[in-house]
């Protein structure tokens, strides 16, 4: 059995994990292992320089002309990666699928509002909008019950 323990401390410089276990077993690898992808970086370019962003800073994805976008609140970043390719590394870490061209980070949502034809408008806690298709539409809300815990798939 594992015990979390959260700790709020004043005067850090920067949060941080510990992970403290005597063996590797399938649950703690499993912790690991979604930690491991969502404290990864992406490589790309912007301006013509290569950039290094981490995952986590990642608002969405989105593929333009068989070219793929990373954007953060401050930069877009072309990456190298299929749309689908990153989606496969990042699907543990709250990026889902939400039109054929992009995935979103679920943790960046501010709110979602409905639409015309089942679509779902997604407001992003930096005030962008994303405009989900009605076939993703289910795939959201099942991967958004999955993270929150209510849905032990």
């Amino acid at each position: 059995m594992m015990r979390f323990i959260k700790t709020k401390q004043k005067g850090l410089r920067e949060n941080y994990l510990e992970l403290h276990y005597e063996k590797l077993d399938d649950e703690t690898a499993e912790i690991i292992s979604r930690l491991d992808n969502t404290f990864s970086n992406i490589e790309g370019t912007a301006d013509g320089r290569r950039i290094i962003i981490p995952a986590a800073d990642v608002l969405y994805f989105e593929s333009v002309d068989r070219r793929t976008f990373a954007y953060t609140d401050k930069m877009c970043v072309e990456i190298r990666d299929s749309l689908k390719n990153v989606i496969d590394r990042f699907a543990g870490t709250g990026f889902l699928r939400i039109s054929k061209s992009a995935a979103v980070n679920v943790y960046k949502i501010d709110h979602l509002q409905g639409d015309l034809n089942m679509r779902v408008i997604i407001f992003l806690k930096n005030g962008e909008k994303l405009i989900m298709n009605r076939g993703y539409r289910q795939g959201l809300f099942d991967g958004l019950e999955r993270i929150r815990g209510n849905n032990k798939t």
